[in-house]
């Protein structure tokens, strides 16, 4: 018996009793437990929620919502919000959080107050609990830390009014008239007539367009032709040196008044052009001499004499008068052939 205690104490030796180990072990336990007791301590009294509101009070479906937190900190702290993982409900929208400092909490303190502004949708009706929001700050020690808020509900109730009724029933199809010839001749007959008194109106716009230029023809060509070169002669551009502008102008002239004469666009061809067309002339060496002389002013610079300006004038007015009797001639005939 003895030897098989002996055995025994020889596999479990019996550690020698201390009396301060006990001691030590529930000193361990009680620091650490004061640790973290002090330090979530500290961490609510360097920052805390001091409200939280919805707005508005009433939401209704698709509304915009702001959840705006009230946030106290230490001035040293810096805050920081992560967007609020919706993962779980959906059927509610956020977007990131606006953080403002709106003030000092009490002058002489070093303490602030934060706002902090989530804005969502929710786009079903019933009640919606956000998952708690983590609140990241940082101070001087450069230690990051955080704290989460409660898990926040707000009602959504659906927009549908408390005073609506059900929806009706679809009434049966309207049965139109039996008897829609009538109707449908007479709707024929007022389009036909409306149709004919429109047609009418267009063809006496068109002959009275017609019959503008005809009132226009009243004054012969050579008599416009004239007319303007009398005005160019009574500026005294020739007598003021502008040689270049006098050319131009009874140059302008003439093409204008055989564009009249012989309905050739004359404003728009050029010299070599114009005098092809108006190789059949019998003034035509009258008609290259006068447009050769005028393009050598306008285009090669060439500065004639005054008696030289003055003998365009005159070669433009031979021009007219050479032509005048040939278009009075048709014009006549054109009347003839009128009547």
């Amino acid at each position: 018996m003895e030897a098989r205690q002996r055995n025994i104490c020889h596999t479990f030796p019996l550690l020698p009793f201390h009396p301060f180990r006990p001691l030590s072990v529930c000193f361990a336990v009680l620091s650490v437990l004061s640790l973290v007791y002090f330090d979530s301590v500290f961490a609510q009294e360097a920052i805390r929620i001091r409200s939280h509101e919805f707005v508005p009070a009433h939401i209704t479906v698709g509304d915009a919502v702001q959840l705006r937190l009230r946030i106290e900190a230490d001035a040293h702290l810096h805050i920081y919000l992560d967007p609020i993982d919706l993962s779980d409900l959906q059927h509610v929208e956020m977007d990131a959080p606006q953080v403002k400092r709106i003030k000092l909490e009490k002058p002489g303190t070093d303490k602030v107050l934060y706002e902090v502004i989530y804005s969502l949708q929710a786009f079903a009706p019933g009640t919606h609990t956000l998952p708690p929001i983590t609140i990241k700050y940082t101070g001087t020690d450069a230690n990051d830390a955080s704290i989460q808020t409660p898990a926040y509900s707000f009602e959504v109730t659906s927009v549908k009014l408390a005073d609506a009724t059900e929806m009706k029933g679809i009434k049966s199809p309207v049965s139109p008239p039996q008897r829609l010839l009538p109707y449908i001749l007479a709707a024929l007959l007022m389009t036909t007539v409306i149709g004919v008194l429109i047609l009418l109106y267009l063809r006496k716009r068109a002959k009275t367009a017609d019959l503008a230029p005809e009132v226009s023809r009243q004054r012969a060509p050579h008599e416009i032709a004239h007319e303007q070169l009398n005005r160019i002669e009574g500026m005294n551009l020739v007598a003021q040196g502008k040689m270049k502008v006098y050319h131009t102008e009874i140059s302008q002239v003439i093409r204008e008044y055989i564009t009249a004469r012989y309905n050739i666009p004359a404003l728009e061809l050029t010299t070599e052009d114009l005098l092809a067309r108006l190789s059949h002339e019998a003034h035509l060496d009258l008609l290259r001499n006068f447009f050769a002389n005028c393009d050598l002013v306008k285009f090669a610079r060439y500065h004639p004499t005054k008696p030289e300006a003055h003998a365009r004038m005159d070669d433009g007015r031979q021009i007219v008068d050479g032509t005048r009797q040939l278009w009075q001639e048709k014009h006549a005939e054109d009347e003839e052939a009128a009547r």
